[in-house]
């Protein structure tokens, strides 16, 4: 099997067992990755691969993922980090987003999620999802994700959604939305306040075997979402 190197737009290496669409993006590097993205929005089965590294995206927010069984795989969750950090004034659903996922079949492994806007500074609202899911089928095994507010978003009636292992942290909604979503062995880490609200959904979350870590005071499963 031929293993070599190309260049997208003389930027991204590329490494390709017999075909395109095996992307390996350089550690850390945010502007490869945003390519990778896009270059497998158009390719079904594209694969993305991130060493270890920090990949900011500064305050840049709704970064698409788009397509059909799109893989992003990370060298591990602890040290594979994928961020942004915008500014409170653009906290809300739809628009501090660090990704807005419309694919279908979208598979995402050993790596970190984070959204650095500023929750406690923001006051009363810090929403800031991590994961805006739009998409269905979208797995989760091994994933961290970090933030406050509505961490994860699963906004499509009927859309399906798994999760493996791996953390989801937050404060408020932190797991909010519609769609059936299972969890299976997810360790849900309630962040500091007063008072914690783990889920609000409106369609069907389910929790198999999770583990709940709480730094707040105290906190509640959840409540009701929208009708």
């Amino acid at each position: 099997t031929e293993i070599y190197t190309r260049s997208l737009h003389d930027a991204l290496p590329i490494l390709a067992y017999e075909q395109s669409g095996y992307y390996i993006v350089p550690a850390g590097d945010a502007a490869s990755l945003i390519m990778a993205l896009n270059a497998a929005a158009s390719e079904n089965g594209a694969k993305i691969f991130l060493p270890n590294g920090t990949y900011d995206l500064g305050e840049t927010t709704l970064t698409s993922i788009s397509g059909n069984n799109i893989s992003i795989i990370g060298q591990s969750m602890e040290d594979v980090i994928v961020k942004n950090a915008p500014p409170t004034s653009m906290e809300g659903l739809g628009k501090a987003d660090l990704f807005n996922n419309t694919s279908t079949g979208l598979y995402m492994q050993d790596l970190t999620l984070q959204n650095g806007l500023d929750y406690y500074a923001a006051g009363s609202a810090g929403r800031a999802p991590t994961l805006h899911d739009q998409g269905t089928k979208t797995i989760n095994k091994n994933v961290r994700h970090l933030s406050y507010q509505d961490t994860y978003y699963s906004h499509k009636v009927g859309g399906l959604y798994y999760f493996e292992g791996g953390e989801i942290h937050g404060t408020v909604d932190y797991l909010c939305g519609n769609g059936k979503v299972y969890f299976n062995e997810v360790t849900l880490v309630n962040e500091k306040r007063s008072t914690a609200t783990i889920v609000a959904n409106s369609e069907l979350y389910v929790f198999n075997n999770c583990v709940v870590e709480t730094h707040a005071d105290k906190y509640n499963l959840g409540r009701a979402w929208s009708d």
